[in-house]
């Protein structure tokens, strides 16, 4: 048996070297795409395994009993339902009192931001500064991209 750790390492390893290039190639899309030319486009990294990373970073911003309560109220409304990520989110909004509003730009638009992160500690203040630039390069009919709020 592994341990957590060990799978979670993994799993970023597998989602850098394959989900990047997808995310940066010229057969982009977002998690949620707006239309498809056939069923069988849905089967991809971006879909299943970066929208596995959305959802997981919603439980790092809901916290454990949050999420929970999200996914019991989630089911109880749609079990056996054909449903959308809306409703998803929203059940997970409902139960925990937290707005997902600026979240929910991780499901539409393709692509990676990339972070420039900067720091200095001033001495004499005993202060450190964190500036963290994002941007977004531009994807197949996706050329300005809002910024992903990151958990």
């Amino acid at each position: 048996m592994g341990s957590r750790t060990v799978k979670r390492v993994e799993d970023v390893a597998f989602l850098k070297t394959v989900q990047f290039a997808e995310d940066a190639g010229p057969l982009a899309h977002s998690v949620r795409p707006e239309s498809y030319m056939e069923i069988s486009n849905f089967y991809t990294v971006t879909i299943y395994e970066k929208g596995a990373e959305v959802v997981r970073m919603i439980s790092q911003i809901l916290g454990a009993s949050n999420f929970r309560k999200g996914t019991d109220l989630y089911f109880d409304r749609h079990d056996g339902q054909a449903v959308t990520t809306e409703e998803f989110v929203k059940a997970m909004e409902d139960a925990s009192g937290i707005s997902l509003d600026q979240f929910r730009r991780w499901y539409s638009p393709a692509g990676t931001p990339k972070l420039n992160i900067m720091g200095e500690y001033i001495e004499r203040e005993n202060k450190f500064s964190l500036k963290v630039l994002q941007t977004c390069p531009p994807s197949p009919g996706q050329i300005k991209k809002e910024p992903f709020y990151i958990p």
